[in-house]
């Protein structure tokens, strides 16, 4: 099946990107292009480093890319909002910069399965490290026990580590996820809209827990490892200022959902 050119739209957010955004755009566009992507906004959140100036001028040679430059920075889920209110297309992907389908065919395929499944309003593949091993994120809905273990270390309660990421049985069959990842999620553009968008409270981390939680609540969001893509993940959150973050996010999280312990 060959996808209407208005099927796809999709949201990169950059923040100082400036030493590999050139090498992952050249890689990505013809990607898109493959794919019948209509439209790549690409949102910077005002970088210092060169990043803007670089998506200016690469947007003025290629017609693909339509730049949103943004004069601060409000986060990952404010970033990716932005295009959201621009998109017009029936699928919007939010991936990161880093994140690359397996094959020339993956979004398109991805689109196709979304188009015989309607009651699926985001699409989440199985995500791999560079080496091709997998990345554990087919997570639970998390409680406070859950996330609160994950800061220790893996060696801290293994067996409810393993079962919240779902490491003996996540990864070889469809099913309903709970917390898809933010890397590369594919979504009915409509049912985005309904819910908002990503909910703007949220700088950065369980932006995109919060987003599978409001998807469920009205369809379906769904994990199938018959699509695949490569992600270079980076976790911040090991450092002082990234654990920060996420403590402050997981606080948020739980005041808007529920404080569930265990």
């Amino acid at each position: 099946m060959i996808n209407k050119p208005s099927d796809i739209s999709v949201s990169i957010v950059t923040f100082n990107n400036i030493y590999i955004i050139e090498k992952r755009l050249i890689e990505l566009l013809n990607i898109f292009k493959l794919s019948k992507v209509s439209k790549v906004f690409i949102v910077d959140n005002a970088s210092t480093d060169g990043t803007a100036d670089f998506i200016k001028n690469i947007a003025q040679r290629d017609k693909l890319i339509e730049p949103i430059l943004l004069s601060e920075n409000r986060g990952f889920g404010f970033g990716h909002n932005q295009a959201i209110a621009l998109s017009n297309s029936k699928y919007h992907l939010i991936m990161n910069l880093d994140a690359t389908p397996k094959t020339n065919e993956t979004i398109s395929k991805m689109v196709e399965y979304m188009n015989q499944n309607y009651d699926i309003n985001l699409l989440s593949p199985l995500v791999r490290f560079p080496d091709g091993s997998i990345q554990f994120l087919t997570r639970n809905e998390p409680t406070v026990f859950d996330l609160g273990i994950r800061f220790m270390g893996s060696k801290w309660f293994p067996k409810r580590q393993n079962k919240f990421i779902h490491r003996s049985d996540g990864y070889d069959h469809k099913q309903i996820i709970r917390n898809a990842t933010g890397s590369f999620m594919l979504f009915r553009l409509k049912a985005l809209q309904e819910i908002g968008g990503f909910d703007e409270r949220y700088f950065l981390y369980m932006e995109d827990t919060d987003i599978t939680k409001s998807i469920n609540q009205n369809g379906k969001a769904i994990f199938s490892p018959d699509f695949e893509i490569v992600h270079e993940w980076q976790r911040r959150n090991h450092s002082a200022s990234g654990a920060k973050l996420m403590l402050k996010s997981m606080i948020k999280y739980f005041n808007k959902w529920g404080w569930k312990l265990w």
